[in-house]
């Protein structure tokens, strides 16, 4: 058997709880090699635990060719059904469920049974477009499922210590932020910035960390080949890109230009400018592509003033910053500013409703942010502002809006969490640790 080091994912966890035996089909949506399956054959496990017995549970991962082999919707739907428990409620996991042609029906078909209750998983928005939202609207709930946290990234390395000890850290920062070889040290014992900068770098794939320790250049061929995995089955295999070499090129033009303004039109000029034809529309297409695959998320700005969204501009963040890593080959201190904010994004996306850029007059604010309860708040993020003159530049932006709602600047500074004219600026650290906020 397969060696797998795991933490659980709490947040998910307790969410498939909450929900289990609900007249609901959860549909659990993510980036591929984030964790769904694993997250879902632990939930199977924990229904183990709990007395469901094995015939009432049916687990089919359709990108397993023996399983994909059973035959179109309607010979899955057979099998499924003449194996459920009469009497009983029956849980039925369908992994990469969009594989199968016609997935709708047999999703709709098992969930109309008083005794099942149905779990999707899928890497692409198009699970969610469609006939299946027409057939089950208000039906389902998405769980959207991101890489590691910086919480669970740190509970990862504290549960499996003993695959640190004897190999060399990865700690890739020393203090004062300058690349360094850490060599036979384990990471638990670096300094706690070392640590975060590494998880900046190297995001939240699961099985990133796995691979690091043993070998990096094994770790680097893993993400790649998840990035390549998705460009060809979830992008290639499902639109049609005429110009595969022109598509690549706005792939490395938006991997490049994470946490800065951009439009279709900026990048098509730009290329238009290095040789490359290609039109506004198609870069529309392209990013499209690229946001239904998970790859990226479009963050529209947000008019503080005038309290609308803006149609131009958006600013575009990475599921995961391993894939830049792997794909420009940028070294740890190029842009690590932008790496942050997108950890930063991907937290704020785990506990919000709403996350847009903003723009207060003319005057930029990375994040403004509502919660689940509708009341709104503001972020501003920088690496460090100990340097002179930053901390002005930094808490202008928050200054200049004048209303109640509260304002953050988030860096790694360890300074005893200081305010300035009501700005709180906090160590961005404990801010990714504390689940309650």
């Amino acid at each position: 058997m397969k060696k797998k080091r795991l933490i659980e994912r709490t947040r998910y966890m307790q969410r498939l709880r909450d929900l289990r035996d609900q007249d609901l089909i959860k549909v659990i949506t993510g980036v591929r090699r984030c964790g769904k399956s694993t997250l879902l054959m632990m939930f199977a496990d924990e229904l183990r635990q709990s007395g469901v017995t094995e015939k009432q549970i049916q687990f089919y991962n359709f990108e397993d060719p023996d399983v994909y082999t059973l035959g179109d919707w309607k010979a899955v739907y057979d099998h499924i059904k003449v194996r459920l428990l009469p009497n009983k409620m029956n849980y039925i996991f369908l992994d990469e469920v969009q594989n199968i042609d016609v997935f709708q029906r047999l999703v709709d078909g098992l969930f109309i049974k008083d005794n099942c209750d149905v779990y999707i998983t899928g890497s692409n928005a198009h699970l969610l477009s469609g006939e299946l939202a027409t057939l089950l609207t208000g039906r389902y709930i998405e769980i959207e499922v991101l890489p590691y946290s910086y919480d669970e990234y740190v509970g990862f390395i504290a549960a499996n210590p003993q695959m640190f000890a004897q190999n060399e850290s990865i700690a890739i920062f020393d203090n004062k932020k300058k690349q360094s070889q850490k060599a036979l040290t384990n990471p638990l014992k670096t300094t706690k910035q070392e640590s975060f900068a590494d998880f900046v770098y190297y995001g939240g794939l699961p099985e990133t960390y796995n691979l690091l320790v043993v070998s990096p250049k094994e770790s680097e061929s893993f993400v790649k080949g998840v990035l390549e995995t998705i460009l060809d089955k979830d992008i290639f295999l499902r639109n049609t890109v005429y110009n595969k070499a022109v598509f690549h090129r706005v792939v490395d033009f938006v991997l490049d230009s994470v946490g800065s303004y951009i439009s279709s039109n900026s990048i098509a000029k730009t290329l238009r400018g290095a040789g490359v034809k290609i039109d506004n529309e198609t870069v529309m297409c392209y990013l499209s592509y690229l946001a239904d695959a998970k790859l990226l998320y479009s963050v529209p700005r947000y008019d503080i003033k005038g309290k609308g969204l803006l149609q131009s501009l958006n600013k575009y963040y990475l599921s995961d910053s391993g894939f830049r890593r792997v794909r420009l080959g940028k070294t740890p201190e190029q842009d690590l500013g932008h790496l942050l904010e997108n950890a930063v994004y991907l937290e704020l996306r785990r506990r919000n409703r709403n996350v847009y850029v903003g723009k207060f007059r003319d005057k930029e604010v990375d994040f403004v942010v509502v919660d689940r309860s509708g009341y709104t708040s503001y972020y501003q993020v920088a690496w460090t502002t100990m340097m002179p003159g930053v901390l002005e530049r930094e808490l202008a932006s928050l200054n200049a809006i004048k209303d109640s709602n509260p304002k953050y600047l988030l860096t790694t500074d360890f300074d005893l969490d200081p305010v300035y004219n009501g700005i709180r600026k906090l160590n961005v650290m404990n801010w990714l640790l504390d689940n309650k906020q």
